[in-house]
Parts: structure tokens; sequence; C-alpha cells
């Protein structure tokens, strides 16, 4: 049992470490609970080219520096075994895509469905790097099936709630822009749609030697200290099962007199990056 816990331990910790940012307009970006509309003959079957859509300013998430984007994920609806999404990274000009004039193509992957994904978050590794104050755009592409009736994709939805607007283009059913979901009738169809990755931190810098945390191990009390140049955005101490403990930051303290004896990882995220540390609660 003791070599259990460990090996349980010492996975979480390798989780929390290499923990990424997190960029999505889903207020539940995991629930995947329903499919969402897309342009097709329910009559023939034929499925016609469609694009799902969401935006993310890099601003509107605390990240100041370049971002290094490592892995996307989209909700899956329903999907056919023989449909091959194109996943596309953008850089646009504009946060609403229906306005935006200038797309460019950061990076390009593909990826084959599997109907047992139907109802899920599915992930898939695409590397690209995003330059500093720049807005990102999310594109899964499905592409035209032509006669095909098994060449289907709809996206995976939830009702929990979104931060920005999902889009939807397809020219066959003269949606020809990326277009909000709410102008086409369907206000429901909010994509889960996440891009994952980390903040590029300026060339010298480490965001350890930026922030101090101490006393390790603590009892009552754990200070957090910056320069002056740097600022904290969030400070959030987590249990060793990845949930929020609730513990107040105030005054450059995090009072953890209420937590009971154990392990603990703070995340301090401040303008120059995000430091994950392991605090011991004696």
């Amino acid at each position: 049992m003791k070599k259990i816990t460990l090996l349980l331990l010492a996975v979480l910790l390798g989780t929390f470490l290499n923990a990424q940012t997190l960029l999505t307009q889903s207020i539940d970006p995991v629930l995947v609970d329903a499919g969402g509309v897309a342009c097709w003959s329910s009559g023939t079957g034929e499925y016609r080219n469609n694009s799902f859509w969401r935006s993310y300013s890099l601003a509107d998430f605390g990240i100041t520096g370049d971002f290094d984007i490592t892995e996307v994920q989209w909700g899956q609806g329903t999907a056919d075994a023989n449909n091959v999404l194109n996943l596309n990274i953008y850089v646009v000009d504009d946060a609403d895509l229906f306005l935006a004039t200038t797309f460019t193509l950061i990076a390009t992957t593909t990826h084959n469905s599997l109907p047992a994904d139907d109802l899920s978050l599915v992930t898939a590794p695409l590397s690209a790097t995003i330059p500093a104050g720049s807005i990102i755009a999310f594109e899964v592409n499905s592409p035209d099936g032509g006669t095909a009736t098994d060449v289907r994709y709809f996206p995976g939805i939830n009702a929990a709630g979104e931060n920005g607007t999902s889009y939807l283009q397809s020219a066959d059913c003269g949606i020809n822009l990326p277009t909000p979901t709410a102008d086409v009738g369907f206000p429901d169809n909010q994509y889960v749609m996440n891009v994952l990755g980390n903040e590029v931190l300026s060339v010298g810098e480490n965001i350890a030697s930026l922030v101090s945390v101490y006393p390790n191990p603590a009892v009552e009390v754990i200070n957090v200290k910056v320069p002056a140049s740097v600022v904290i955005n969030e400070v959030v101490l987590y249990d060793i099962l990845g949930k929020n403990t609730g513990v107040n930051y105030a005054n450059g303290q995090v009072n953890v007199s209420g937590l009971s004896r154990g392990v603990y990882m703070l995340s301090v995220k401040t303008s120059e990056g995000t430091l994950t540390q392991k605090i011991v609660k004696k």
C-alpha cells in the first residue's frame, strides 16, 4: 500500500509541476455532453465543409510574452471513423472572427476521428510559437465529404456557459465567414475547444529566481515575495488531489494554519510566468 501511495504521489506531483496554461472560452472546458450542428443533408447523408472556431487574446489570459502551444483539445459530439479533421492555429487581427480580416496560419495538423470518442474531449499534439500580444484563432475543420455518407463530424458542446463566442463557417450553407452560432440560430452551440501551452520567459530570466516562497515546510503562513517589477495575478494552493484548498492570498502571505498536515502544490501566476512549487504543511 505504501508503494502505491508513493507512486500516486509522484504521478500527481509530476502533473502539477508540468502544468500548462489553458486557453479556453468555456466555463467548463472538459465537459462534452451534447453534439452541435453542422452543414449536411439529412436526406442524402452527404456532409459538406464545416469549420468550427474559437479565438483567444493572450492579454486576456495575463500572458505578456510569447506563447508556446503544445497541444489542442476539442469536443467531439459524434463522428464517423472515416472523418479526418484539419486542426489549424492562426494569428488574427480581431478577436471577433466575423470582423477579422487577417488570418495568418501558424501551425496545422490532422486527426482521424474515432466514434469511440463521441461525447468526449479529444487531445492532439500541435507545436507553435505565438508572438506576444497576439490573438489566436483555433479552427477545427471537417472537409467536404462529397457524396460519401460516412465522413461526418459534429462538434462537442455543453451548456455550462462561455466567456467568448463560438463561430461556425460553412459556405455550402451560406455561412461564408466565421459567424457567431447565435447569429445562425444555434445559441446553444457553445464549442468546447482549448489551446494549451506555456508562456516563454524573457531571455536569461527564470521564474523560480523571481518568486521567493518561504518558509517551507510551513506552519501558519507562506510568504510569497517578488520584485517590484513583477505583478502577482493569482495565487492558488491545491491539495495533492488537485482540489483548490480555498485559502486566501493577501498582503504577500497565504494563511495555511487551518489546513491539515501534508503535501500541497502552490501555483503563483505572475506577469512573468507561473511558478508551481511543492509545499509541506507541518
